[in-house]
């Protein structure tokens, strides 16, 4: 029923069985959250297939790729994925309440009119927003 929470569970289990990289079905807002992960640090990068053999109808794959900490892969960089705003409760915060995640160690990331940011950006922008989902 949720796309990105369905992206947010094949990225934990790919990190779970010390994948290089898992593919996931398309959709703007989640390569715009992709986009966020990546400029964060959080992913390696993440690529659109669009070759017939990755698509399936209209819809094409999106590929990501996992960054770890060490070279056997024991310690993703990415802690711990939470999906906030779900469809049957939207969570929603104005401007002054934008959460910190982890002191400050982790990033929530918001849906806004300014587009997906993350909350640092949007403490900055003085926006409020939809509260996606925690990443540390």
């Amino acid at each position: 029923m949720d796309p990105v929470a369905d992206m947010f569970s094949a990225i934990r289990n790919a990190i779970m069985r010390r994948k290089d990289y898992v593919d996931v079905p398309s959709s703007k807002l989640k390569e715009a959250i992709l986009n966020v992960l990546q400029r964060e640090g959080y992913i390696l990068k993440w690529e659109r297939l669009d070759s017939e053999e990755h698509r399936k109808g209209t819809q094409y794959k999106l590929r990501i790729y996992l960054k770890y900490a060490d070279p056997k892969k024991t310690k993703s960089v990415i802690r711990g994925l939470v999906k906030v705003s779900k469809p049957g409760r939207r969570i929603y915060v104005p401007k002054h309440l934008v959460p910190h995640v982890r002191k400050g160690l982790g990033i929530a990331i918001l849906s806004t009119d300014a587009g997906v940011i993350t909350d640092h950006e949007a403490r900055k922008l003085g926006k409020g927003g939809e509260v996606i989902a925690y990443v540390w």
